[in-house]
């Protein structure tokens, strides 16, 4: 995510200053000159800040920006002269971070010849809002703060108020930041010169394409830079995790090559990874910061790495008007963590992410808890996720389907080159791939982007009969059904032969109830809608895999973990207890011998599982699991070992939307290196683990398929 996803957007409550919202037309861009230093162990910045303001905005009567409320401003000057403060009335609606600031303008000096009136500003103060974690069992937003300056590290961002913030400007920088000599620091634009004397460190840096915000952050870092086509690549990374350096900045060059070729040009002229000492996955202009677990586990991957590589074209360098929706989350996400695999020839990865991000939509939205792309801004919650990443990325993977990928990918290219440096919403997307197309897609717009929900179909009446006109054909008919609200679609089908063979063709659906008949070759025995996942349908619980994410987002969840265990066993679960412990809504039960009964998803864990399966009680298992004392068989493999644990998930046995999880270990040492990880495990039907890595997973088949239809026997 940019670091915009990580905004407060108040200013949609009615707050009076949105400066992360402007018009295209908006005022020329404010350029400070600032200098700050930082004393990390007193949580204190000291700054001075020259702002060249264009006199098209003194001429519009009294100065307003905004400041941390921590921040105790020392001196204003407006052309060398002193001016006058007053704190704008206090409203309810503003967030509490900051304070309002009105200025009194002079009478004189307004119109300097060149131009540009300089607003000189002296302000110090303490910044120290420690981060909080954003709670639940799996990382959705990072941790929250409004800025923090500690010995631990300093991370200061749009939402902190650091310097003065002017409503709907662009601004640009030219900075000079003081540290500890043994501190380096990380911001946007490029690094032009670094001094040091005996104590401290100086690092000047300049930021001439106009932004948003500016975010800066600070620490022990060890950096290391290599050269990739005149781009600086930079990691700053805490000394234990320098080692990896290496590989950041061989994964950096790998996507840069890839993307640059898609999307045009790279914007900026650094780009760097740099590790954070609070959880987080920010991408901000020329740099990424993650937290420090993401970076030890080595996440180059296109939805890590990748994802905010590509931030750096859409919403880093093409800006999204939020107060109009939010499309650059999803289609970077599309272009990251989906197209990455199809690009480089993975289709069975990519194949597995569309039916992922369909699961995720269905799983973590439900018809009463779904609202329109449109309204989403930024993510809080798994919904917020479902519907503003994988559904939207889902919905440009559909509009690729519908106008072909030249069209398409001529659309992207055409975002990048119109939208650089200027503000984009959905109407201008709708607009530009209109104009690739030559074809009005407002119906494709208004039914995907302005109304809620997905597609939900289902294949009724069919039925076969020999073509009495070509011999050896037959003539398949059969009725397509949607609830409302009802969509226009091109619906691929596979009709599944006698012989093995398969004969495809698409439906064209936009009524309730729509009659087809197709001539097929041979006697068809099944049909199959969309067996690809090209197109978005809306799925009940019993519909998809099993999976863990399916007890974790059920309305009643259940724990079951032994009523008597060892102390190996409750060490090696203390990390999953820990995480679960803070979470009211699970009912927690104690048993030896669980019996599966209640009309509710349960999570299984340890002794009790591995019984539990070794006694061969649950049915909706035996199929395709079979436990002994030291080994695992799973789909026909066997795993066995001490080194080896198992997360497990089956459909309920007696309440077909509902599942069990059952996670294992085949000794406790096994489950340990899992156990604190086990939630972002959460979207395969089985996992494998050998000495805490994944070396098997995969998925069964859902109690009731909604895409394959048997045809009845004439």
């Amino acid at each position: 995510m940019t670091i915009l996803g990580f905004l407060v957007f108040w200013f949609m409550a009615g707050g009076l200053i949105t400066p992360y919202v402007v018009a295209a037309d908006a005022p020329p861009t404010i350029r400070h000159s600032l200098t700050v230093a930082v004393e990390p162990v007193g949580h204190r910045l000291n700054a001075t800040d020259i702002l060249h303001l264009p006199t098209s905005l003194l001429e519009q009567g009294p100065l307003s920006f905004a400041l941390n409320r921590h921040l105790i401003i020392d001196r204003v000057e407006l052309n060398g002269q002193p001016v006058q403060l007053s704190k704008d009335p206090e409203d309810p609606s503003w967030p509490k971070g900051f304070t309002q600031w009105i200025i009194k303008l002079p009478a004189s000096n307004l119109k300097p010849s060149d131009g540009i009136a300089n607003l000189t500003m002296t302000y110090h103060g303490q910044i120290d809002d420690s981060p909080k974690t954003s709670g639940g069992l799996r990382f959705v937003r990072p941790d929250k703060t409004n800025g923090h300056i500690g010995p631990n590290g300093v991370y200061l961002s749009s939402e902190t108020f650091w310097y003065p913030t002017w409503e709907q400007h662009l601004v640009a920088f030219d900075l000079e930041v003081t540290l500890p000599l043994d501190w380096q620091v990380i911001t946007q634009g490029q690094e032009t010169n670094q001094s040091v004397t005996a104590t401290h460190r100086t690092s000047v840096w300049s930021i001439q394409a106009p932004t948003e915000a500016l975010t800066l952050a600070a620490n022990h870092f060890v950096v290391q830079k290599k050269s990739w086509r005149n781009i600086q690549l930079a990691t700053y990374l805490f000394p234990d995790e320098a080692p990896l350096a290496q590989q950041y900045l061989e994964a950096t060059g790998m996507y840069l090559e890839l993307y640059t070729k898609l999307l045009g040009p790279y914007p900026f002229s650094q780009f760097a990874v740099v590790e954070n000492f609070f959880p987080s996955g920010l991408g901000m202009p020329s740099f990424t910061l993650l937290g420090q677990r993401i970076v030890q586990r080595g996440y180059t991957q296109p939805y890590s790495l990748g994802h905010e590589i590509v931030h750096s074209w859409l919403g880093n360098s093409v800006f999204n008007d939020f107060a109009k929706g939010n499309w650059v989350e999803g289609l970077t996400t599309y272009l990251s963590n989906y197209y990455y695999d199809e690009a480089t020839g993975n289709d069975e990865a990519a194949l597995k992410t569309r039916r992922r991000m369909m699961d995720e939509y269905n799983l973590y939205t439900t018809p009463e808890t779904d609202y329109p792309i449109r309204q989403f801004h930024h993510k809080e919650t798994r919904i917020d996720n479902a519907i503003g990443y994988q559904k939207t990325a889902l919905v440009f993977h559909m509009l690729r389907k519908k106008i072909g990928d030249d069209k398409f990918f001529e659309g992207i290219r055409k975002i990048v080159q119109d939208g650089t440096g200027t503000y984009v919403e959905w109407k201008d997307l709708q607009d530009m791939f209109s104009e690739v197309t030559e074809e009005d897609l407002t119906e494709f717009f208004k039914q995907w982007i302005e109304q809620p929900g997905a597609p939900s179909v289902t294949l009724t009446d069919l039925s076969v009969q020999p073509d009495p006109l070509q011999p050896g054909q037959s003539i398949l008919s059969g009725t397509v059904s949607q609830e409302n609200p009802i969509y226009k679609l091109s619906l691929p089908i596979h009709v599944n032969i006698q012989d093995a063979s398969t004969f495809s063709t698409t439906l064209q659906l936009n009524h309730a109830k729509q009659p087809f008949t197709v001539k097929v070759p041979n006697a068809p025995t099944s049909v199959t809608l969309d067996p690809e996942h090209h197109w978005l349908l809306r799925l009940q619980r019993d519909q998809l895999p099993p999976m863990l994410n399916s007890w974790e987002t059920d309305a009643r969840r259940i724990l079951v973990h032994a009523k008597t265990s060892s102390k190996e066993e409750v060490a090696s679960l203390k990390a999953l207890m820990q995480r679960i412990q803070g979470q009211t809504d699970i009912e927690q039960r104690q048993s030896d011998s669980p019996v599966i009964s209640d009309k509710a998803s349960y999570l299984i864990i340890g002794t009790p599982a591995m019984k539990l399966l070794e006694s061969k009680t649950l049915q909706s298992c035996n199929k395709d699991v079979q436990v002994e004392t030291e080994r695992a068989t799973i789909l026909g493999e066997t795993f066995e070992g001490p080194d080896m644990a198992f997360l497990i998930t089956c459909p309920h046995p007696n309440f077909a939307d509902h599942t069990v999880s059952l996670f294992f270990g085949l000794t406790p040492e096994a489950v340990t290196p899992v156990a604190r990880l086990l939630f972002f495990y959460g979207w395969d039907s089985y996992l494998v683990y050998k000495q805490g890595k994944v070396v098997a997973r995969g998925m069964f088949q859902p109690v009731h398929s909604s895409r394959e239809f048997a045809i009845p026997a004439p």
